[in-house]
């Protein structure tokens, strides 16, 4: 009994201490020298960038909320970089420092995983790692350099590991989905000027700088294709090389309203001897080219 006794005043008092640990520091919380600290540190996370955090929440017991997380070039351009709503970071007492549960917002979509740390080599993992409801146009630096509109929402399910300032060397599997998307073309394709998407889908998988995507399938009001490529990551990300190549059809009602492009399709569909016409792009992705063929 007295083994009994002593093991439960023994927890008592251990979980008395952390929760008067985890008071003390919610009541006393130093905002501004932890914005400090963490601001240092998000530069150190992103070599080369300026980091500016808005407000920084404590909540019980372990959890920490980030809000209005912007990275910008040093230099003093306006535009960020890429910024966040929110960030939230919380962690149970054993795992804390290795293992945290991550959730925000950024660009009107919210994102959510479990960052696991490895001490000493700057290692860290997001699996799983679930993205929903990006809006691309609302990412600027991308159109800007692009020169060409994006829009659509992005979802992304999958994990993604890497080493800390050397993200382009990371690894990624999962499956990334577009939905209610155009996308503006550099040249008319059979005088589209610009392709709307109800959905894009598309496998993934990231390593050693090649993006390899496969079983992709893209439907709109205009035309369905199925589609397999390769992006080549290199600095800057603009110039990497991408490929690509698959099978296009029009839509019927799309066709009985353009006759122009009904006949090219026709002229098309003769010549490839197919009812689905092949395609190929290659080139960079700022100026990927398109032609009709493997």
């Amino acid at each position: 009994m007295r083994t009994g006794s002593a093991s439960l005043r023994w927890l008592f008092y251990c979980g008395y201490a952390v929760v008067l640990t985890a008071v003390l520091l919610y009541v006393r919380f130093p905002a501004k020298e932890f914005k400090e600290y963490c601001t240092r540190k998000a530069e150190g996370l992103f070599n080369g960038t300026k980091c500016t955090i808005g407000k920084i929440t404590y909540a019980l017991p372990f959890s920490i909320r980030f809000d209005t997380v912007k990275f910008s070039s040093p230099n003093g351009e306006n535009t960020p970089l890429f910024e966040l709503s929110a960030l939230n970071l919380s962690s149970r007492w054993r795992d804390f420092g290795r293992t945290f549960v991550v959730s925000g917002q950024g660009y009107t979509g919210d994102f959510n995983g479990v960052l696991r740390t490895e001490q000493g080599n700057n290692q860290f993992s997001l699996d799983p790692l679930t993205i929903q409801n990006v809006d691309l146009s609302a990412i600027q630096p991308i159109n800007d350099t692009l020169q060409r509109k994006f829009s659509g929402r992005l979802d992304y399910s999958g994990t993604y590991s890497a080493v800390v300032n050397q993200y382009l060397e990371g690894k990624a599997v999962g499956k990334v989905k577009l939905r209610e998307g155009s996308i503006e073309l550099l040249q008319p394709v059979l005088t589209l000027k610009e392709i709307d998407l109800h959905q894009v889908e598309m496998h993934i998988q990231y390593d050693k700088r090649r993006l390899q995507i496969t079983k992709g399938k893209a439907n709109g009001n205009q035309m369905t294709a199925d589609f397999t490529g390769m992006v080549q990551m290199i600095t800057p990300w603009y110039l990497s090389n991408v490929t690509a190549k698959g099978d296009f059809a029009l839509q019927a009602a799309f066709m009985r309203e353009n006759i122009t492009v009904r006949n090219e399709l026709i002229f098309l569909q003769k010549q490839f001897k197919k009812t689905t016409i092949p395609f190929q792009i290659a080139g960079n992705l700022q100026k990927p080219a398109f032609q009709f063929g493997y």
